[in-house]
Order: C-alpha cells, then structure tokens, then sequence
C-alpha cells in the first residue's frame, strides 16, 4: 500500500470521515457511501467512515469491488469504536479484498 497517500489522507481527514466528506474524496453522492459500507468496501466506525479503508479503496479498485460483487451475502463492513481504536494502536489492517 502506499504508505504516502495513506499518511497524507491521515493527516488531512484524521482517522475517521462522516459520510460527506468521504463522498466528496471519491466524487460520489453520500448514498454510494453508504451502499459501500453495506456491501463491505468501506469499513464503517460508529456514524463514520474508516479513512484508511477509504485508501486501501483507492489503491485497490479493481479487487475490492470484485471482491465485494463475488460474495454472496454482503456483511455489513462494521466495527466498534473500541475495535477501531485496538486495531490502530497494533496497525492491523489487512484489507479484506486481500484476505478474500
């Protein structure tokens, strides 16, 4: 992953985006957003979205959305704050379209 993009997102948004902003980073409407957590391409914390999920999405298009059409039934992609917060501290974040 390419780490530079990931720490100037980081820097920029923070860790966590509401749903507008990480509309407006990938030109899309905020329902998109929203229909992209559902099927599990986004990584939703609390009411946000997860920035570095937002990258790995950038960086990896074409396997995150073949990925996500292939299963068949679409997890939600949500995770609790505290789940969240542990695994930055211990900088687990393995994509889910690599383990898929």
């Amino acid at each position: 992953m390419n780490s530079e993009r990931m720490n100037d997102m980081l820097e920029r948004y923070g860790e966590i985006c509401e749903q507008k902003m990480a509309a407006k980073i990938l030109n899309v409407v905020p329902r998109t957003i929203a229909r992209m957590m559902e099927e599990g391409r986004l990584r939703r914390v609390g009411h946000g979205v997860d920035v570095r999920s937002i990258c790995e999405y950038i960086e990896n298009l074409t396997v995150v959305n073949y990925a996500a059409r292939t299963r068949k039934s679409h997890p939600k992609g949500e995770i609790s704050r505290g789940e969240f917060l542990a695994a930055a501290k211990a900088g687990r974040w393995a994509s889910k379209a690599k383990e898929a």
